[in-house]
């Protein structure tokens, strides 16, 4: 059975919540983190995220600046005792410093009647004891979940794309990951200095066909992803694509972004975390693929909303490839120096193992090459 995009294969994506808690706080933060839940979000809380051996002072930043919002949940004990809860709530003020102007981040939760710190002061905050207390809370929850979707828009090609702000991020994979190649080092610290959308999917047949008329496809379906696609045959679309719209915006991402974006904050094996074991609610590779390609958007999206990161085909990105990062650009851009005419794709595909499903997995073929687990997906620049 085949499904439409404009139906929308997948609901949206939750909204991330983090919640910033004294440990004398469990009891309330549970019940609240088990109510969230229920109504769709996706929030974190530490006792259910972190992972056996993950080092808290690694994991709960990139937690705190992967969610779409952090509740500050406040009482008498997580004001007055010096704790971890102090280090989570300056890495939340840090972030929120970051935030556009105007935009619903940081909110103070009070759990009792309580002091609300001096530096929270800034921020108004909710009484989640009283009476309307949740339903208080819920509708900041609602606005910036109206703020969210407002961050992507589609294409007259029903075509959707997801606002990726600039940041930072650690680009290759450490030396003791497993499944690494040695084309995955040496890890460099990459600024992604400006805005940009990418598609939420990979390009599919049906858009393909609407542009360039033909369908190269090796397995046929208006939501499968277009594969059997050279590197030089989607320059053609995407010039195509920019002459009909009336722009010259769209193009391939380079590597660094859109490893930038794969990874959506983490460092980890995949961006849902390390264990494998996970890699089939978020992945169409061989153990579950049955050898072939799947609709765009079934599986679970990554922590920024985008699909079809790991597997179901390789996707081409700009850069030429190089054998290593050895010089690599810092800034985000194309790596075109070099003799070489060999294009980069990146993500994995529906026929191969997991290893080769990772954030920091990358190969190459001529730009004139093709193959039936090999298609694309689209940046447009603001």
């Amino acid at each position: 059975m085949e499904y439409g995009i404009m139906n929308e294969i997948q609901e949206k994506s939750p909204l991330r919540i983090f919640l910033c808690h004294s440990s004398g706080d469990k009891t309330r933060v549970r019940a609240l983190y088990q109510r969230l839940s229920s109504e769709g979000f996706d929030p974190w809380l530490d006792e259910e995220k972190l992972l056996p051996g993950q080092e808290w002072k690694l994991e709960i930043p990139k937690a705190v600046r992967a969610s779409h919002i952090v509740l500050i949940c406040l009482s008498s004990n997580a004001i007055n005792k010096a704790g971890y809860v102090q280090k989570e709530i300056k890495y939340a003020l840090d972030v929120a410093e970051e935030q556009p102007e105007g935009t619903i981040f940081l909110i103070p939760l009070k759990l009792e009647e309580c002091d609300v710190p001096e530096r929270l002061g800034r921020w108004h905050w909710v009484n989640y004891y009283e009476e309307n207390g949740y339903e208080r809370l819920m509708s900041s929850l609602r606005m910036r979940a109206e703020t969210e979707e407002s961050e992507t828009f589609t294409t007259l090609k029903d075509m959707k794309f997801v606002l990726i702000q600039p940041g930072e991020f650690d680009m290759g994979s450490p030396t003791n990951e497993v499944g690494r190649d040695n084309d995955e080092g040496p890890v460099h610290h990459v600024t992604i200095p400006e805005p940009f959308y990418m598609s939420k999917y990979e390009v599919t047949q049906k858009q393909w066909s609407e542009v360039m008329v033909s369908n190269p496809s090796y397995f046929k379906g208006n939501d499968l992803p277009v594969e059997n696609v050279s590197w030089e045959k989607v320059q053609q679309f995407i010039r195509s694509l920019n002459a009909k719209e009336g722009t010259d915006k769209y193009r391939l991402p380079t590597e660094a972004e859109w490893e930038f974006a794969a990874r959506a904050v983490t460092t980890t094996r995949y961006s849902f975390g390390e264990d494998e074991s996970e890699l089939e609610d978020h992945a169409w590779y061989r153990e579950n693929s049955e050898g072939r390609t799947h609709p765009v958007g079934q599986k679970k999206p990554n922590p920024w909303g985008l699909y079809d990161m790991h597997g179901n085909v390789w996707e081409w990105v700009l850069d030429k490839w190089h054998d290593g990062y050895e010089g690599a650009p810092t800034d985000g851009s194309t790596w075109e120096d070099g003799s070489g005419t060999a294009r980069v794709f990146r993500g994995g595909s529906c026929f191969l193992n997991a290893d080769y499903c990772r954030s920091a997995i990358r190969s190459y073929f001529a730009p004139g090459d093709r193959f039936y687990d090999l298609g694309f997906r689209l940046l447009q620049e603001l």
